[in-house]
Order: structure tokens, then sequence, then C-alpha cells
């Protein structure tokens, strides 16, 4: 793999967050949450963990054993009840098969939840379907992303770049019990990260990562 470069640098890209999102995330977290600010305003991954990350998301793909079934179930069940808490916000999500991304920015994103409680997606049926959740229009896929977006991006208000996506995963992970958090892994970080260190976006997984790669930052 041919990594770039990158930067421990903070979230690059800072706009106001979304009040009532956080506090539903507040409100509904497994696990003691780090600050917003802090999570807005610090680097929690290492280009080293990074290009871990890459490398294990890009080598060779198992047929899901057991473990990997068991932890996507866990991930199904609790993304679909994530949701029902996303539509509890008044949240209408209009699902798009056109190429490219609805947004240039995560501001417009959370702009738009923010003043409309309306958001674009592009649907995972435009792409091929995920290995386990398949490729249903406002199937699982889609409903994690929501979920990713509006408790994630939206909440804390911050965009794209990649210590931006890492931040809201710390975020979304206390969302998630012990049994689906390694499958929430690879789908709200292992594709993001692998497509920031090879400049080449990765076809889906269904996998569990290694254990460390879990572990909260130091």
């Amino acid at each position: 793999m041919h990594a770039v470069q990158i930067q421990s640098a903070p979230p690059c890209e800072l706009f106001p967050p979304w009040r009532r999102a956080q506090l539903a995330v507040e409100r509904h977290a497994r696990d003691a949450l780090l600050p917003p600010s802090e999570l807005r305003t610090t680097s929690f991954l290492p280009p080293r963990l990074a290009e871990r990350v890459a490398d294990w998301f890009t080598g060779e793909t198992p047929a899901p054993a057991d473990s990997v079934r068991r932890s996507y179930r866990a991930l199904e069940r609790e993304t679909a009840w994530l949701f029902g808490l996303v539509r509890g916000l008044g949240v209408r999500v209009r699902y798009v098969r056109t190429e490219g991304e609805p947004y240039g920015a995560a501001s417009e994103l959370s702009a738009e939840l923010r003043r409309r409680g309306t958001m674009t997606l592009a649907t995972i049926a435009r792409d091929d379907p995920h290995p386990l959740l398949g490729g249903a229009e406002g199937g699982v896929v889609d409903q994690l992303r929501v979920v990713h977006d509006v408790f994630g991006h939206a909440a804390l208000g911050v965009g794209f770049d990649l210590q931006s996506e890492f931040a809201t995963w710390l975020q979304c992970q206390t969302l998630f019990s012990a049994a689906a958090r390694p499958a929430a892994f690879c789908e709200l970080v292992g594709a993001v990260t692998t497509y920031v260190m090879t400049g080449d976006k990765p076809g889906l997984r269904a996998d569990v990562p290694p254990a460390d790669l879990l572990a909260p930052p130091r």
C-alpha cells in the first residue's frame, strides 16, 4: 500500500454544532463521552494508527466467521434503534443515486439539519451491496450513515477530513454495544481511513478489526 502523508492536526473544518443531536447522544451513550470541545480541537488519530487501519482494511478478506456475523447482527439491530432516535428529532432523509456526494462540505449538511431538519444521502443502492448488510435504499447501510452524519458530524460540528471522521467515531462508538462496536468500526472507520490513506475508494468489507485497533486513544 502506498500511504499518503497525514498530519496529526486537529479537525480542520469546524462549524456550529447541532445541540439537539448532541443532547440525544449524551442521553443515550453507553459509555462516558469525551467532551465535544476536546473532540473538536484534538488530534486523536496518529499517522501510524491510520496506516494500520488501512493495512487491515485492504488485507485479505476471509469468509465472515461466526463472530463477524454476530457483530453485524448486533450492529443491524442497534442501527435500526438509533435511526429511530434520528427520526424522533424530526429528521427527514432524501436518498439519491447520482454520482458524487450531495454536499461539498459537512457544514452544508449540518446547516440543513439545524435549519430544516432535512438531509440528502447518496444511497448504497447506487453501488454494489454490502457483503452482509445488503444494498437496499433506506436499509441498514443507509441508516447507519445517517446516524453517523447526525450524531457525529452535525452534533459535533466537524467536517469530512480524517481527524474529523475519527472524532465522529469516538463519539458514535459510545452509542453501540460491545457486541456491535467491532462491526461499526469496520463501517465507520475502516473504509474512510483507507480512502484517505490510499487515494482509492475501497470496496465494502464485512470484518472486525484486531482488538487493539478498537482500544481508546491515549
